[in-house]
């Protein structure tokens, strides 16, 4: 059956059943772990005395966790160590160490040793294994136990490098935890929750109110479509178009056109997942897909100019010569399929979409995307329990409205996972909603790119004298970290922040140093467990 779509102006007619589409169907997005455009190659370390449960008083096992070390421009003791804090995805040799401003720039500058430890229950550290009938994940795969990891190994290598612990000592070994999106709030997290390890703190697209439950639901793609506007004017009013034509179109075909439809979209019909029993769930999943891939170009929407992939993806939007289920297999095409792929005959598998584990859906617990894979899995359930993001679809943005709500996430993280999620938890234990009124918070830097969606949710106005913020104007998603380092292709305001950075905590280390530095005790607000070193 051939369906043809006539559009006048706001008027759609289907001739079909010749009826006017309501745009009410949903949209999910996908996050990427945090995006990373180049890394420090390095072979894996691990450090076999690692305890999988750091909270216990009875409980020994200990565990291998990955990590990984850049030690070429240490210069001995009394000088930094750079702790790169890993985050939502396994780290490869291949990637080894996340950031180049830090190793080769940063780490020359101060010849401060760096070193990265894999967050546990990503890639291969896995301090226990799971099956269907023992599950410790709720108790063991919290962010608090992760800087616990981190802590443990820091006191590692403190040792092992031959620096002191006292702090005023001349071979004291200053700690900087650095990190970018939910690293970067593990860094700020790492520097209040345990102020007597941790001196400072580096964290960029940190998604700081996100997780104190203070951002609007609406707000994350609102900025993604202006964003998307500003990359090439008239983005907004194409996306939202033809979407809305999709959206009509699947409200009207009968359920044997599914298979048909999954086709005509880009994907191959025989990889549509079981569960998409009806045209309602293909649309949800389908403009899931499309959300999330709009979300990655924001992110890596860097330098923002004619070249990049969010403009890419709205020329495909715009093109005149496609009718708008051509835009969208388009679209599909050239974000999913394989690199060195036919694109005109190929099509993307849709089933790879999903994350692992039982009932799983292209729809996740966190609505920017959970990720596909074992990494997914694992980040589906740190936001179904205490990693709550409220993000949602308003009507002010370019895609088809859906309102966030926390019963609908109850639900899924039940099928998955069996839990609740608790969205206040963490704030409550440790008070990062009001870092103003904190006797523990200082030394932190935040940066954030404003083309991001995910500074909608940073800290975006300095606190104090050291709790600083630097917002880049032509940034994305931390950019200051993202790329090769300080470069003839960085922007003006992000080479200047490259060198703001730089002098802060030359300031701050050179404070420290003096014995001018302010001893942080953790407050009995914040409880957290002594860390067994």
């Amino acid at each position: 059956t051939i369906y043809f779509v006539l559009v006048d102006k706001d008027e759609i007619k289907i001739n079909r059943i010749n009826m006017v589409a309501a745009a009410i169907s949903s949209i999910l997005l996908f996050l990427l772990p945090s995006i990373v455009s180049a890394g420090t190659p390095a072979p894996a370390n691990y450090y076999s005395d690692q305890l999988v449960d750091h909270d216990s008083c009875c409980d020994d096992r200990r565990w291998a966790q990955r990590y990984y070390v850049w030690g070429k421009e240490f210069q001995g003791p009394g000088h930094p160590i750079f702790v790169i804090i890993g985050g939502e995805g396994n780290v490869e040799p291949s990637t080894g160490l996340f950031y180049p401003f830090v190793t080769h720039h940063l780490a020359k500058d101060f010849g401060a040793f760096v070193l990265e430890p894999e967050h546990r229950f990503y890639g291969e550290s896995q301090p226990v294994s799971i099956t269907p009938d023992d599950d410790p994940r709720e108790l063991l795969f919290t962010s608090k136990q992760a800087l616990q990891d981190a802590m443990r190994l820091i006191g590692h290598y403190q040792s092992k490098l031959g620096c002191s612990q006292n702090k005023t000592s001349p071979g004291y070994c200053p700690v900087i935890t650095v990190g970018g999106s939910y690293p970067g709030w593990l860094s700020a997290m790492a520097r209040l929750v345990f102020p007597d390890v941790v001196d400072m703190a580096y964290a960029a697209s940190a998604p700081m109110t996100f997780y104190s439950q203070q951002v609007d639901p609406g707000a994350y793609y609102e900025h993604i479509s202006k964003v998307a506007e500003k990359s090439m004017p008239g983005c907004f009013e194409q996306v939202q178009h033809t979407l809305y034509v999709v959206n009509a179109i699947l409200q009207v075909l009968p359920f044997s056109d599914l298979d048909n439809m999954v086709q005509a979209f880009g994907f191959c019909a025989d990889t549509r997942p079981d569960y998409i029993q009806d045209m309602k769930t293909l649309g949800e999943e389908l403009f899931m897909v499309i959300g999330y891939t709009f979300a990655n170009d924001n992110m890596a929407n860097y330098p923002p100019d004619n070249t990049t992939r969010l403009y890419g993806a709205c020329e495909t939007f715009s093109s005149i010569k496609l009718d708008p289920v051509q835009r969208v297999k388009q679209f599909i095409k050239q974000h999913l399929l394989p690199k060195n792929s036919n694109e005109e005959d190929g099509c993307a598998n849709m089933g790879t979409q999903m994350p692992t584990g039982p009932n799983a859906t292209i729809s996740g617990g966190d609505w920017s995307g959970v990720g596909t894979g074992t990494s997914g899995e694992s980040w589906d359930f740190q936001t179904c329990t205490l990693l709550v993001e409220q993000i949602g679809f308003s009507p002010a943005s370019m895609f088809p409205p859906r309102n966030w709500t926390l019963d609908w996430m109850t639900k899924h993280c039940q099928s998955r996972f069996g839990v609740t999620p608790q969205p206040t938890k963490l704030v409550k234990e440790w008070r990062f909603d009001d870092l103003a009124g904190s006797t523990n918070a200082s030394h932190i830097i935040f940066t954030n790119g404003l083309n991001d969606g995910w500074s909608v949710g940073g800290i975006k106005e300095n606190i104090s004298d050291t709790l600083v913020v630097i917002n880049f104007e032509n940034g994305a998603h931390h950019s200051d970290l993202s790329g090769k380092g300080p470069s003839d292709q960085d922007t003006p305001d992000i080479r200047e922040g490259f060198n703001t950075i730089r002098n802060i905590l030359t300031d701050w280390l050179n404070t420290l140093r003096l014995g001018r530095y302010p001893v942080s005790k953790v407050s009995n607000l914040r409880p957290v467990a002594e860390v067994k070193l």
